[in-house]
C-alpha cells in the first residue's frame, strides 16, 4: 500500500496469523471484520507464536497477541501496544471494501497443504509447490523446494512480479 501510495484499508497489514486461524477468518470475513472483538493474551496457542514474540523481543520489540472473536489468533508483529494494534484494527477494518477485495495467501505459519486446498475457492496463494489442480495456487518457482514462501516485505519484488502476473489473467 505504501508503494502504491494508497490508504491502508486491510486490517491485515503488519500482522500475521496461523494458517488455520487464516482460514477460519476468511471462511466468516465478514463476522470477523464487523463484528468480532479482540481479547489480548499473553501466550498464543502455538508453540511457534510464542517461540518467535520471544525471538523477536530481543532483536526488535516485543508485540501483542490477540483472539478475534474468541477463536482468530493474530499475532501483531509491528504494534508496541495492546492500544495501538486494536485502533488500527477496528479503524482499518471498518473500510474494507467487501465488493472490492484481494484475498492472498501465503505457505507460510503452519500452512499444510490441506489448507492450501481449502483456499483454493479464494483468489492467490503463493506457494513453493506447483499444485496445478489448484486454481488459486501462485507457484513461485524462485522459493520452490523451500519449507515456505519467503518474507514478503524482504522480497517484495518476487511478489511483485508474481501478483501483477496473475491479477492480469483473472481480469
Amino acid at each position: 500500500m505504501q508503494d502504491l501510495k494508497l490508504e491502508y484499508n486491510s486490517p491485515t497489514l503488519g500482522l500475521y496469523f496461523m494458517y488455520p486461524d487464516y482460514i477460519e477468518f476468511l471462511q466468516h470475513l465478514e463476522y470477523y471484520l464487523k463484528d468480532a472483538k479482540i481479547k489480548f493474551v499473553e501466550h498464543s496457542k502455538y508453540s511457534i507464536g510464542d517461540e518467535r514474540r520471544a525471538k523477536r523481543s530481543i532483536t526488535h520489540h516485543w508485540y501483542p497477541i490477540g483472539l478475534l472473536g474468541g477463536k482468530v489468533e493474530i499475532h501483531f508483529l509491528h504494534y508496541y501496544t495492546e492500544e495501538e494494534a486494536a485502533s488500527k484494527w477496528y479503524r482499518r477494518a471498518s473500510r474494507v471494501n467487501f465488493d472490492n477485495l484481494l484475498v492472498v495467501g501465503m505457505e507460510q505459519n503452519l500452512c499444510s497443504e490441506q489448507d492450501i486446498k481449502e483456499f483454493d475457492t479464494l483468489p492467490i496463494i503463493f506457494s513453493t509447490h506447483d499444485y496445478k489442480d489448484l486454481k488459486s495456487n501462485c507457484f513461485i518457482k524462485e522459493f520452490a523446494g523451500m519449507e515456505s514462501v519467503q518474507d514478503p516485505y524482504r522480497k517484495a519484488d518476487v511478489y511483485y512480479k508474481y501478483l501483477t502476473n496473475r491479477i492480469k489473467t483473472l481480469k
